[in-house]
């Protein structure tokens, strides 16, 4: 009786706990594109995503991140095995400054056709939750920066998290990561 009772026990914990890096289908979202569209987590099932949480007044790891991530799509698009298209997102840490515009703007300063995200603080802050990526704003007055989660996160094509490229990672590294996640010949 009492193995019985600690074996339902352990199962109904494990069902409470929240997954490391639930999918993209678990991380429900309404927000905005850089379009200035409605964009939500079932948009980004359905094709490889890359995905890196920033923000545009970033001094550096942001905008080397995304150069970084729109030259592998680049790579990878120009073999003759490249496999499935590979979708970049840039989604925002910082809805107050982020604006559509502003997103649209940055976002265009990059090959790669990435797609911007953002929207109103309190549901961006809940989709940063359900992500798991931390944001904490630091620093006071219109300067002031936002200490963030710096990895890229790889979906496939369902939308399950398959693992993350690091900014410390060699270019090759990442490159084959997302080579097999697109199914890629040649690189993995």
């Amino acid at each position: 009786m009492a193995i019985a009772a600690g074996l339902v026990g352990d199962l109904y914990l494990r069902d409470q706990k929240p997954e490391l890096f639930p999918s993209i289908g678990k991380t429900p979202f309404s927000l905005i594109s850089h379009e200035g569209k409605p964009i939500t987590n079932r948009d980004l099932i359905g094709t490889p995503t890359a995905i890196y949480f920033g923000f545009t007044w970033c001094p550096d790891i942001c905008p080397t991140s995304l150069s970084k991530m729109a030259d592998m799509k680049a790579e990878l698009a120009a073999l003759d095995t490249a496999g499935q298209p590979l979708q970049l997102v840039f989604f925002s840490v910082d809805p107050a400054r982020d604006t559509v515009q502003q997103m649209a703007d940055y976002v265009s300063l990059f090959d790669g056709d990435i797609i911007g995200i953002t929207g109103d603080a309190p549901l961006i802050d809940e989709a940063l939750r359900r992500f798991g990526i931390f944001a904490q704003k630091v620093g006071e007055g219109e300067d002031y920066l936002v200490d963030h989660s710096s990895s890229v996160y790889l979906y496939d094509q369902t939308g399950r998290f398959e693992g993350t490229i690091s900014p410390a990672e060699p270019y090759e590294m990442g490159l084959a990561k997302l080579a097999r996640l697109v199914g890629a010949k040649g690189l993995n």
